[in-house]
């Protein structure tokens, strides 16, 4: 299964969740991009896994920290270790705004 895969199919149940840009309708969504990938492990000179830094922000027009909770939570178990979190707000939409960075390793 493909990165953009687990992501999409873990999160999109809880959230509207989109590669790169979303545009429907909700007012709570995520975006996402693989930031870089690399390999992590390798034998017989084929990857074997592949390492993952993925960057997702988190829009709402409430407080959105339960859903980076339960992001992160959900991410878990696929290995997703986050290494980052910076938030902010756009006075103009009134949208409240978490970067979460995530680091993951994923077996070919």
């Amino acid at each position: 299964m493909s990165i953009n895969s687990i992501i999409i199919e873990t999160l999109t149940p809880y959230v509207p969740t989109a590669f790169h840009s979303y545009t429907g309708s909700a007012t709570t969504y995520i975006t996402f991009y693989t930031q870089n990938q690399y390999s992590s492990l390798t034998a017989d000179d084929d990857e074997l896994e592949t390492a993952y830094v993925v960057h997702m922000d988190l829009y709402g027009k409430g407080n959105i920290e339960t859903l980076a909770t339960i992001v992160k939570s959900l991410l878990k178990p696929y290995g997703f270790r986050r290494t980052s979190e910076i938030e902010g707000f756009n006075p103009e939409t009134k949208t409240y705004q978490k970067s979460l960075t995530f680091s993951v390793s994923i077996s070919n």
